[in-house]
């Protein structure tokens, strides 16, 4: 049976790399690379955790250190750090008034021109299913899980 799995791209990994804990105590660890791919893979297709495909490593590892990241903050840091060096964008949406209006709406025309930009990275969000159908109960798997997604969408 062939299955599709997802791992990441050289670009997106060069972005996450610098961010994750080093020198962590303890038995030699699993490729992280491998176990970001492999949790990437769990919120793209939306499985059980136990369901991850073993090319990823053991689904047991995959799934602890995502809590076990998820404890220390660690997926709110990476995406705070993307954000600060531009490889995520904050914007505010800004959208014009109805042309019939009284009295006028300002708004930054170039900014609205650049609006599909928001729009097509909630279009890549979407292809998380896991994040797509807000599989985890809990808001701070939920919001670990965006960051991540949305770190490997950039």
């Amino acid at each position: 049976m062939s299955r599709s799995l997802f791992w990441l791209s050289d670009e997106a990994w060069s972005a996450i790399e610098p961010h994750l804990p080093k020198n962590q105590a303890g038995a030699r660890r699993v490729d992280d690379r491998r176990v970001i791919s492999g949790i990437l893979h769990v919120l793209e297709v939306g499985c059980r955790w136990c369901d991850c495909p073993a090319e990823y490593g053991p689904s047991t590892t995959i799934h602890s250190r995502f809590n076990r990241w998820l404890r220390r903050g660690f997926w709110l840091k990476l995406l705070e750090a993307l954000i600060d060096t531009g490889a995520v964008t904050r914007s505010t949406p800004v959208i014009p008034g109805r042309r019939n209006r009284k009295r006028a709406i300002r708004y930054d025309k170039q900014r609205y021109r650049e609006l599909h930009l928001v729009d097509n990275a909630f279009c890549r969000l979407k292809d998380f299913r896991r994040v797509a159908t807000r599989y985890d109960k809990l808001a701070n798997n939920f919001l670990s899980g965006v960051a991540l997604s949305t770190a490997a969408a950039s």
